[in-house]
């Protein structure tokens, strides 16, 4: 068997995890996680039975640490910033930090092999050499225009699923010897040298810790004050002054860091909400508008089927019949 074979058939035999988001992310889109102190490390292999009403807006989310994964079965679309690709099993889609994502479509047989970690368990915050940040290299120097993605097919992608499946093997048969943490993190670099392999790179831009902090505090501050002001009168000005910042550098930063246009970014939450609204309330599609932040009803009519492509009544039909 292939190396992406051999991968597929092991994971298909360990136990899988029901994933949900409902009811985990918070109203900034954040979505937290926790991660043991001993080894900060999360290996998920998950599976999504309830995908049908969770797909599209609804996944989209961020978060401030790294994330990559290892479609299994089924097909589907994934969203990170601007960029929207299929992908396939087999395929290695790599999640930036900060970046607003999500699965845009997939398949009801759809499972996946995800990895968590904070950055501070390769490259420390204080202290870390340009050799430790090297290993975030398919995060934090990967070339412009290039998709996170690395296909099946990829020459590249073997070794990575070479190195997935010992990673992999340990974490899911672990052994009682007191030095398996070393072993996971020594095999999680083997994984990170060979998806570095795997991408162009661009030379090395390593944010500043204090940077990055502040990058991180200033769209959580940025997306608190969408969240808190969503049913009003929004402008990048407004958003710009909460977080200390002039319109065109906000403007910048907000695209540079999510991958969305501040204009786009709202509407789509504002869409969102609005078919929140219909699914779970009786309120009428007038008072939902007022509600959602657009300027009339016909406005949430425009926005809404140029996303959904049907009516908001009709939508409600569906999701509430």
């Amino acid at each position: 068997m292939s190396p992406k074979q051999q991968l597929i058939h092991f994971l298909g035999q360990q136990p899988h995890e029901v994933f949900k988001l409902s009811g985990r992310i918070d109203s900034r889109r954040y979505l937290p996680r926790t991660f043991p102190s001993e080894l900060p490390l999360i290996l998920s292999l998950q599976q999504y039975p309830g995908y049908q009403r969770m797909v599209g807006e609804n996944w989209l989310h961020w978060h401030d640490y790294f994330e990559f994964f290892v479609a299994l079965s089924g097909n589907g679309h994934f969203r990170s910033g601007h960029d929207l690709f299929h992908f396939h099993p087999g395929d290695i889609v790599v999640v930036d930090p900060l970046k607003i994502h999500g699965v845009w479509e997939m398949d009801a047989k759809h499972t996946a092999l995800v990895v968590l970690f904070p950055r501070h368990l390769v490259a420390s915050d204080t202290s870390g050499t340009s050799l430790d940040e090297a290993y975030l290299a398919p995060w934090e120097q990967r070339s412009g225009g290039r998709l996170p993605l690395i296909q099946h097919d990829d020459p590249a992608a073997a070794n990575v699923h070479s190195a997935l499946l010992a990673f992999a093997q340990t974490w899911f048969n672990p052994s009682p010897a007191s030095d398996r943490s070393l072993q996971l993190k020594l095999e999680l670099l083997t994984v990170l040298f060979h998806l570095r392999q795997a991408f162009p790179l661009e030379p090395s831009s390593s944010v500043p810790t204090a940077d990055r902090a502040l990058q991180t505090e200033r769209l959580r501050r940025a997306l608190d004050y969408l969240s808190q002001h969503a049913h009003e009168p929004l402008t990048q000005f407004d958003v710009a002054k909460a977080v200390g910042m002039s319109t065109s550098r906000f403007r910048a930063f907000f695209k540079a860091t999510t991958g969305w246009g501040f204009a786009q970014f709202v509407r789509e939450q504002r869409v969102e909400r609005a078919a929140k609204l219909l699914r779970e309330s009786s309120d009428s599609v007038a008072t939902i508008a007022h509600l959602t932040g657009f300027a009339d009803q016909s406005h949430l009519l425009r926005c809404f089927k140029a996303k959904h492509e049907v009516s908001p009544l009709t939508y409600r039909h569906r999701h509430q019949g």
